[in-house]
């Protein structure tokens, strides 16, 4: 039988596991099954429904999630759609070369791959329709073809100036889930036990997860990275997951020189899309009060989450930065007025002698060393096919290996590289290694 693993992103970009099915065959029937009862639990349990919702091509489950969540966005993988594109474009190109000895793509396929990424980043539908425009003049017809008739029809699922209207907060690929699948089956070790011994395993899973998630959120309040640790985020280290806050300095790396005013008309699509302020917003905040507010950062970064319901609000008001406070002048003059020797004030004790004194070892003294530094709903792909759209897609497209390996990094809790960044660059890399088939595409 097949296994449905349904798994979510947190505000601290960790995969957490919310459902396992088992289901008879890879149908629609069987994914509306399934989806049922996720969706009866989560209107049990008062839980928001998903704002997006990220799959491969599997025409059948997108048709089940159409069905029992309409209201999600739903977006398309963009590391499956790349590693077909790379599969089935490659034969339109010259084969690859040997520089050094070591096998790379032949430049003018590269430079397809990265047109092709570049195309899918497009922020406007002009800027698209011209980078599509230059591809169908620049490169072979038939690798073009296959682009246009077989993904982008789903450019709305697809394309960044489609899909960033939305919140999916930076999640655009199944990549995390390859992680999480991984590590489940470490539990499970086999693949003939019965349900009861599969059981048994996932609730030490779920566990084991449930503390990892917990411990990290106590580290992050604990013990805030240095690179957040800053006024800016005065009113929100406490209660915003330190992921989102390296996000926001990334945004703010855009102000130009300190003190220049951004230009006046903002088209930024984070705020849309992340749900968090853009460097327009960055550099107002500066200017008022010197700190982000909660209120600009959507409630799914914040580490304690307010209530769902109709009486949802922030979990606190934002408070204002706490300032060093300022020294008070006592009564009576200044300490040395009138000339004298004033000696500092400390509970410091003096250094003994052998602390003066140079040690027989080749290190410097203790005392003469210097101190350290401190370092909504778009499913037109789906209804064009249903209109009669035909195309080159063919389930369990061919991989190569080591574009599996370089995602890798997206999976750890403490990465800052955004997954669609990752998938373009692990497209775009000029390994070569042996092709496999995916079964489970």
């Amino acid at each position: 039988m097949a296994l449905l693993n349904i798994c979510a992103i947190t505000g601290a970009n960790m995969v957490v596991q919310v459902g396992l099915a088992f289901i008879r065959q890879e149908r629609e029937a069987d994914y509306n099954w399934a989806l049922e009862f996720l969706r009866g639990l989560i209107a049990k349990e008062s839980i928001q429904e998903p704002l997006s919702i990220v799959t491969d091509r599997e025409i059948a489950l997108i048709k089940a999630l159409r069905t029992h969540f309409p209201s999600s966005q739903h977006l398309l993988c963009r590391w499956h759609v790349n590693m077909n594109v790379l599969a089935k474009t490659k034969k339109f190109f010259p084969a690859p070369i040997l520089v050094n000895n070591r096998p790379i793509r032949h430049p003018q396929f590269q430079e397809f791959l990265t047109s092709w990424n570049v195309l899918l980043a497009s922020p406007t539908v002009p800027i698209y329709n011209q980078r599509l425009a230059e591809m169908q003049a620049k490169y072979p017809t038939s690798a073009v073809k296959y682009c246009t008739d077989t993904w982008l029809i789903w450019k709305e699922n697809l394309v960044a100036t489609y899909i960033d209207q939305y919140l999916h907060f930076g999640v655009t690929v199944t990549s995390p889930i390859e992680g999480c699948h991984a590590t489940l089956k470490g539990y499970l070790q086999r693949g003939h036990g019965d349900l009861r011994g599969v059981f048994n395993r996932l609730k030490l899973f779920w566990t084991a997860q449930q503390s990892t998630i917990q411990s990290t959120v106590a580290q992050q309040q604990l013990r805030p990275k240095h690179s957040v640790n800053i006024p800016l985020f005065t009113a929100v280290l406490q209660h915003v997951h330190t992921y989102a806050l390296q996000k926001i300095l990334q945004e703010r790396a855009k102000l130009h020189a300190k003190g220049s005013r951004p230009s006046s008309s903002c088209t930024c699509s984070i705020q849309q899309s992340m749900g968090l302020p853009c460097y327009h917003t960055i550099w107002q905040r500066q200017q008022e009060s010197g700190a982000i507010r909660l209120e600009d950062i959507h409630p799914h970064w914040y580490i304690t989450r307010p209530e769902p319901g109709p009486d949802s609000r922030l979990p606190i008001s934002h408070p204002l930065p706490v300032l060093n406070p300022l020294p008070v002048q006592g009564r009576g003059r200044p300490r040395g007025a009138l000339g004298g020797v004033v000696r500092p004030i400390s509970t410091r004790r003096e250094p003994a002698l052998f602390e003066y004194e140079t040690p027989s070892s080749s290190a410097p003294p203790t005392v003469n060393r210097a101190p350290q530094e401190r370092l909504y709903v778009v499913n037109s792909g789906l209804a064009r096919l249903e209109n009669g759209h035909h195309d080159l897609y063919e389930p369990g497209t061919q991989r190569e290996r080591a574009y599996m390996r370089g995602i890798s990094s997206i999976y750890q809790t403490d990465s800052i590289v955004d997954a669609s960044t990752a998938a373009a660059t692990a497209v775009e890399s000029d390994i070569i290694d042996v092709i496999e088939v995916d079964v489970g595409f």
